[in-house]
């Protein structure tokens, strides 16, 4: 595995975490939504570098 597939695999975990953790907490689901959209776009781009080889 790729150094970028791993960075990406990790930074899609950690937001993911983070934004359900802050939107337990803040009860605000909309106001996390950019936390979760991070770990969206990495995940995707995650999964394009596994089918451009």
């Amino acid at each position: 595995m790729s150094l970028i597939k791993v960075i990406l695999l990790s930074v899609a975990t950690v937001s993911s975490v983070i934004g359900i953790h802050r939107a337990i907490v803040e009860k605000d689901i909309i106001g996390n939504y950019w936390i979760f959209m991070v770990s969206f776009i990495c995940l995707m781009l995650f999964r394009y570098q596994g089918r451009k080889k």
